[in-house]
This record gives C-alpha cells, structure tokens and sequence, in this order.
C-alpha cells in the first residue's frame, strides 16, 4: 500500500482525487479528455495511430464486495475503428495483479469472437458474408497503480506479445501499458520529458496541488482537465458524491493500516513471548547440563581420593582423561 496517506490532507480539496471511484469516473468518462489521453498513449508506441472519436461503455462491473469497490474501478471505451481500452485504477498490490489484467483483456478477445458470419460490403456496394476468420480489432489496457510494484520499478511500462529470443511482435492486437502513479509523484515538473508523462504527472499529483495543473500553455487539453476535476466547479450533488466517495476511500485505508499495525504489534508479542520461552528453555537445558558436569567432577574427585585409576574414573565419569588431570 502506498497511496498519499504521509501528507496531510487538503480539504476542501482544489482537485479530486482520481484514485477515488468518483474522481476516476469523472475523468475518464469524459470522452474528450479520454480520447486525448489514450492518443498521446497509444502514439507513443504507435505514431500513426490517430483516435477521432471515443464512446465510453462500462466497465468489468464484476468486483461485487465492496471492499473491492474501494479498491478497483474501471472504464472500458471503444474507438471509432472498433478498439476497445480497459482503463483500470488499481489502489492495492495483489498478489496476482498481472495475471487478472491476462484475464481482463481475454474477456474482451472473447467477446469479439463472432456466433456467425459476418456481413461486409463489397466493391458493388452490394452486403456480403463470410466466416469469421478470428481477426481481432486492438485490444489495449491502461492500469493505474497506486502502489509501487516491488519487482519492478519502471514507472511506466509496455506489453505486447513478443517472441523471446529476437523481440519481434508475433502480435499487437492486445497491448497493456503498466503506470506506478506512486513514482511519478516523486517526480518534478522539470522531469517530465513526454506528454505521456506531463499527463500521468498532473493526474498523479492533483490531489496535492494548490495551484494550476502543469504544463497547460504546452497541452491546451489540460485546461479543460483542470475544469472538470476542480472541487469548487462540481455541482452541491456531485460535491457530496465526491465526499462520500473519498471518505470510503480514506475509511478504507485507514482500516488497512490498523490491522497491519495490529499485525505487526501482535508479531512483536507474540515474538517476544517466544523469545523468553525458548530463553528459558535454554536456560533450563544449561542449568541442567552445568549441573550433570559438576556432579561428574564432584563423584570423579571421589574416586580419585580412593585410588582408582585415571582410566577406571574416566569409564564411571564420562570424563576425558585431560578432564580428570586437571583435577
């Protein structure tokens, strides 16, 4: 867990919080902002790519306890091609978080697989069939993470299907980008040397900020992003929303500190209590084994003050001869 919990809050805040479910929904379901975002993404990877126009659908919709809520949620999009992004805000590691994003993005392959054949018109105009050949229109998923990934520390990375030895792509119909938010709030404005990273920078860090959003003369877009994530521009209902929201949010993490905290103060009792158990034990086994020798060298100086023989008394003792010498 590593969310903006060691700075105190802003309240209320010039921003919202786009790792609350509000702040997210907010953004990302504004098609202009959406559709600016994923071009500059996507164009990074692939210059010509161009997305004219975007509809937002819903998300996944499938994480149903509401702790989970609190954790995750998601946009999914489809451009004007046919492309479909799953735009994720993911506030907690798990343990398995790579392989749920396999599972996100094969959910959306599959839905594409046709029950029939599909319809096309030819060069006459006239509307045509034919099987499904398994064409895949692109597949992209976008993941926030609100935490630092352990393993690996680039704040921003790339995955495609690539053959191992010489890295060329067997296939880029399913592309997912990986964004740690936690390193980019590390980071100052004099840093970011890509739009890429002028946006996740100003989205990582509005919670905080107290002034205008960065690099607006650069990227007119901004403007209209400081417009629809600033507090004060939400309407008397959306600004409670937002609250009840962030409470949730804030409430959650609040109960994650607490039973690590617990966890960690029952670790050290039951530590410590552990630690005296087997110190006494310890104790016990050497008090015992001093014990045992002196009785030895007490019945040893016996036998000697009888006459027995060195080799007589190291056989009844269990003494060495050296040890008996000494006496």
């Amino acid at each position: 867990m590593d969310i903006m919990m060691d700075k105190p809050i802003i309240w209320p805040p010039k921003y919202i919080d786009p790792s609350t479910d509000f702040g997210f929904k907010r953004i990302f379901k504004d098609e202009e902002i959406t559709r600016g975002f994923l071009n500059d993404l996507v164009q990074s990877r692939n210059p010509g790519v161009n997305i004219a126009s975007v509809t937002i659908t819903d998300g996944e919709a499938d994480e149903t306890d509401k702790d989970s809520r609190r954790v995750v949620y998601d946009v999914n999009c489809v451009t004007d091609t046919g492309d479909e992004f799953v735009i994720e805000m993911q506030n907690d590691s798990q343990e398995f978080f790579s392989d749920r994003i396999i599972l996100y993005l094969s959910r959306a392959a599959s839905r594409q697989q046709s029950k029939g054949y599909l319809k096309y018109t030819d060069e006459n105009g006239e509307e045509q069939k034919k099987p499904w050949d398994y064409h895949l229109k692109n597949i992209y998923g976008v993941f926030f993470m609100n935490f630092i990934d352990k393993v690996h520390s680039k704040k921003l990375s790339h995955f495609q299907f690539l053959e191992t030895t010489d890295h060329y792509t067997d296939s880029d119909a399913v592309q997912y980008w990986k964004i740690q938010m936690p390193l980019y709030r590390k980071m100052k404005e004099s840093d970011c040397k890509t739009v890429v990273d002028k946006w996740i920078y100003n989205l990582s860090n509005m919670p905080n900020m107290k002034t205008q959003l960065a690099f607006k003369e650069e990227k007119p877009l901004f403007m209209r992003l400081e417009q629809i994530a600033s507090y004060s521009d939400l309407t008397r209902e959306q600004q409670w929303q937002y609250d009840s929201s962030f409470h949730n949010y804030i409430s959650y993490y609040g109960m994650l500190a607490t039973k690590e905290r617990e966890g960690k103060e029952i670790g050290y009792a039951e530590g410590r209590a552990e630690g005296r158990a087997e110190g006494r034990a310890e104790g016990r086994a050497e008090g015992l084994a001093e014990g045992e020798k002196n009785a030895k060298i007490e019945t040893a100086r016996n036998l000697m003050a009888m006459g027995l023989s060195v080799q007589k008394i190291a056989k009844a003792t269990g003494l060495t001869p050296d040890e008996i010498a000494e006496l």
